[in-house]
């Protein structure tokens, strides 16, 4: 049985072992650690403007979406932070499951304009175009390393 529930801090470190062994793999062979990922979960978490979800499986943690709210000069936009399934997981439509009841809450909360930065590629950036997103024409991602 698949069961979608509000992120608990309780829960952190529960989070963290599924983020590392899901962005440590292929297609961003990253180098976290259940240390360093529950840091980032956990900060996330604090703030007022959190939602977050985690899907699981017959008690299996499967998924985990979150981001922000944030104010803009019409109305509240929702930044998609982090989005991820386990690795044996994916591809079986937990993904839009997830996806879908993010924007269900979101939806209830009147908030429209969802937005995210992703990698390129069939795996992240296709997976997003299939569900209705759009690389847009008018923003750039620019970063410096110092």
């Amino acid at each position: 049985m698949i069961i979608i529930k509000t992120m608990k801090r309780c829960a952190v470190s529960e989070y963290a072992k599924l983020y590392m062994s899901v962005f440590n793999h292929e297609p961003w062979n990253d180098s976290w650690t259940v240390e360093t990922a529950s840091v980032r979960i956990a900060n996330m978490m604090k703030t007022s403007t959190f939602v977050g979800k985690a899907m699981y499986r017959d008690g299996v943690l499967l998924g985990l979406i979150w981001g922000q709210k944030e104010q803009y000069d019409l109305g509240i936009h929702f930044q998609i932070q982090e989005f991820c399934v386990g690795v044996d997981a994916q591809g079986k439509g937990y993904g839009t499951l997830l996806l879908d009841e993010l924007r269900t809450v979101l939806q209830r909360q009147g908030i429209t304009n969802i937005y995210l930065i992703t990698s390129k590629g069939q795996k992240t950036e296709g997976f997003y175009q299939r569900k209705g997103f759009q690389t847009s024409d008018n923003m750039v991602l620019m970063y410096q390393v110092q």
